[in-house]
């Protein structure tokens, strides 16, 4: 199928369907006392998975957080090292500096909410902060850690991925950051083992004018170096303001990317809903995305 009868076919088939109305959508029927979304079938079958940036949530707690996504219906997430663990340890925040105690309350909380721990968000800015950050994550049992660590730790850092199995995943916020443009870690990341790659924020890529797609294709070509993604819609292309949408009802070409993550064959892509617009969104409006999500994978298996 030709790129622009696949954009035509998802514009028109994938959007239709996906929020026409949360009572029934995307083959979920949604009940107040259960949680929104029952299940993603074609999103597990074709080996993705789908969850939430805690910073989704950073009015709140890790801990409500994890409530929150229970509800939801989702499974997965990524913390981020700034954001209050519970209500009852307000001063204590997921990191090195995290007791053994609370380290142990917070496996048990996730287990509890049915929430796997992907890994955290954190700055890295030091050989020190470094190493410290990857034996709290050995201890969480994180599979990554995501930041935007100045290039002169990226020696060290290599060595930690290898040291504890724990992946690296470079992060783009919006110019002037350092890595808004992917060319800047594919160049800081070059020869590097495997380990190192990049958290796609596909929002912070539009806001700088820069087609999502097109930045996909330029990060796999080079290595395969995508492991994670901050996913965004937006009301906007190209301006940095730009607002949060439900997915694929903006201009970030959701349903596109996940046609090109399919043909790239990327494995095992993790998709974390981040919005940024307002911590405190309905959780109807996240499940009406994953719903969306759920459709756009089951087009892709019939592909």
């Amino acid at each position: 199928m030709s790129k622009l009868t696949r954009r035509t076919f998802f514009a028109k088939s994938a959007a239709a369907g996906a929020v026409a109305g949360l009572s029934d959508f995307g083959g979920y029927h949604v009940q107040a006392a259960e949680p929104l979304v029952k299940g993603m079938p074609n999103t597990e079958k074709l080996g993705w998975r789908v969850g939430f940036s805690a910073y989704s949530f950073r009015s709140v707690t890790v801990f409500e957080t994890l409530d929150k996504i229970a509800a939801t219906g989702l499974h997965h997430t990524e913390l981020f090292a700034w954001q209050k663990l519970s209500p009852t340890n307000p001063d204590a925040k997921p990191g090195p500096g995290l007791s053994k105690t609370l380290r142990k309350d917070l496996k048990k909380k996730a287990s509890d909410c049915g929430v796997n721990l992907i890994g955290c968000y954190t700055n890295l800015g030091s050989p020190d902060a470094a190493k410290a950050f990857f034996e709290f994550a050995a201890d969480m049992g994180f599979e990554v850690i995501v930041g935007e660590p100045p290039e002169g730790v990226l020696d060290t850092i290599e060595k930690l991925t290898k040291e504890y199995k724990i992946d690296l995943a470079l992060h783009n916020h919006p110019k002037p950051s350092h890595y808004w443009n992917p060319e800047t870690g594919l160049a800081a990341l070059k020869g590097r083992s495997a380990g190192m790659g990049f958290c796609c924020d596909t929002g912070h890529w539009c806001r700088c004018g820069l087609d999502p797609v097109e930045m996909l294709k330029k990060i796999e070509k080079a290595a395969p170096r995508v492991k994670t993604f901050h996913l965004k819609d937006l009301d906007q292309f190209g301006v940095r303001g730009a607002k949060d949408v439900i997915w694929g009802q903006g201009k970030g070409r959701i349903a596109d990317i996940l046609a090109e993550v399919k043909t790239l064959g990327i494995k095992p892509p993790y998709f974390g809903i981040e919005w940024e617009r307002n911590p405190n969104e309905p959780l109807q409006t996240h499940a009406a995305s994953a719903a969306f999500f759920e459709e756009v994978a089951g087009k892709l298996i019939a592909l």
